[in-house]
């Protein structure tokens, strides 16, 4: 489609080039323009780089084949259109030879414009071959550069058979491999990996998709000791031919440093479990009536929670809660928490502080405050009669409406000094009573379902009631 053209005319005849200009013009093209007629004007105009020379075939100081050459000299691509009053077939051969696009007589403009959209087509085509052949040469130079220098082992192999062609020095210093080695070897035979299912696995991924991202693997040096990799390869096409790239990344020292943060981890985790266990038997050892209660109500109730569905990672901080439920007594005054007979009224007001004691103590903690639904809320009732916040219904966590009914149970079934343990009957008649006034009723149902179905039998609660005597009615 014509635009706009800076043309510049190697012509000694200002009348023939406004004969073309209007030609031009007459063509839609706009025009600006500047006119040469000698070699030193050629050579200065064209470093300003026209988009055309339409040059004259014979001038009196050179002619238009020396002035081809001399832009091939300079290093320009500019179309080169020839016009005369006439040329022998010999010369308009020659002309086409040394470069110009196309050439016309000047008594038959009317197809110029024809000859000049064809000639900036053909340059275009010639930019964006340059502008393809540039970016692949700069690819191919960082690819190398980036295969020669790499500390990944690279490798690339005939996807056919397998065969190694090439590897780099990182191949060389990962796997002590050198490449006479594994060049020219077959890659099943001569197999990097310590695990042949593994081996297996990644061609299988490689021949089905094309390509394998960030596949970890156990790899062998030459000397037989074992390094771990993270292994991305992909098949490209070459001259009809499929070929696998692929990179080894060495992360021994990363998995190696991960394994010591999870060694670490679990210690640490290990010494939080044994504390919090340690402040549980200080707290049992302190009330001598509850002795034992801690461990058995933990035991059931994450035998209950599992049951019923709740997920591993909540039941480590539940089990941290039952472990900690009564963690606030350690506020109370001895003569209160010890005290052989019956509470009187302020003694009761101060025992029911205990929960928000155990806040107090918890809340701090940042990895125990997940823990905290149960010391805090398991006295709490479900028609809302509870304490110390009187929550009703779903407002009590989970944890707590489960710890409720495991923490009853043992409280019931174990002997006291002023009473002797309930049997295990009477203390399921209590659990179903007070369904729906103290218990959650859907989780009391699912307790004495779980129960007859024997969940509970080995726990310590269930051992233990087996080994009492008691007749004792709640």
């Amino acid at each position: 489609m014509p635009g706009s053209l800076q043309v510049l005319f190697l012509e000694d005849r200002p009348a023939d080039a406004d004969l073309v200009l209007y030609e031009l013009k007459r063509a839609g093209y706009q025009i600006s323009h500047q006119r040469v007629d000698t070699r030193v004007d050629y050579l200065a105009a064209i470093q300003e780089s026209p988009d055309l020379i339409l040059a004259d075939y014979n001038l009196p100081q050179f002619t238009a084949l020396q002035a081809l050459r001399l832009l091939q000299e300079s290093g320009l691509d500019i179309p080169f259109i020839v016009l005369t009053g006439s040329i022998s077939e010999e010369a308009a051969v020659e002309t086409m030879k040394q470069g110009a696009a196309d050439y016309l007589l000047k008594d038959r403009l009317s197809r110029l414009g024809q000859a000049i959209e064809r000639a900036l087509h053909e340059k275009t085509l010639r930019d964006e071959k340059r502008r393809s052949e540039l970016a692949l040469r700069l690819s191919e130079e960082k690819f190398s550069k980036a295969f020669r220098i790499s500390p990944d082992a690279i490798s690339i192999q005939r996807f056919a058979d397998n065969e190694i062609i090439e590897i780099n020095q990182g191949f060389t210093h990962l796997t002590q491999f050198a490449p006479e080695e594994v060049i020219g070897k077959n890659n099943l035979t001569f197999s990097l990996w310590e695990h042949p299912d593994e081996a297996k696995r990644f061609q299988e991924a490689l021949q089905s998709q094309g390509q394998v991202e960030n596949m970890e693997g156990v790899f062998k040096k030459s000397d037989a000791s074992l390094w771990i990799g993270l292994l991305s390869a992909r098949l490209i096409e070459v001259s009809n031919e499929t070929y696998a790239i692929s990179i080894i990344r060495d992360i021994t020292e990363r998995k190696r440093a991960e394994l010591e943060l999870q060694r670490a981890h679990h210690d640490l985790t290990e010494a939080y479990e044994a504390t919090i266990e340690g402040w549980s038997r200080v707290l049992d050892l302190r009330d001598k009536e509850t002795e034992g209660h801690t461990q058995r109500v933990t035991e059931m109730t994450v035998r209950l929670a599992r049951a019923l569905g709740v997920t591993e990672d909540e039941i480590v901080h539940l089990r941290r809660g039952a472990l900690l439920h009564d963690i606030g007594k350690m506020a109370i005054p001895d003569h209160i928490l010890q005290k052989p007979g019956p509470l009187d009224e302020d003694e009761w007001k101060e025992m029911r502080r205990h929960p928000e004691y155990a806040y107090q103590m918890i809340y701090p903690i940042i990895y125990l405050r997940p823990a905290l639904d149960i010391p805090y809320c398991h006295h709490e009732h479900w028609d809302g009669s509870g304490y110390p916040r009187g929550l009703s219904r779903e407002q009590i966590p989970i944890a707590a409406r489960i710890f409720a009914i495991v923490d009853v149970w043992d409280a019931l079934l174990s002997n006291r000094p002023y009473r002797k343990g309930c049997t295990e009957e009477s203390v399921l008649e209590y659990v179903k009573k007070h369904a729906g006034l103290y218990f959650d009723p859907s989780l009391v149902a699912s307790f004495l379902e779980l129960f007859q179905a024997g969940v509970f039998n080995d726990t310590q609660i269930y051992r233990m009631t087996r080994a009492q005597a008691s007749t004792t009615s709640p």
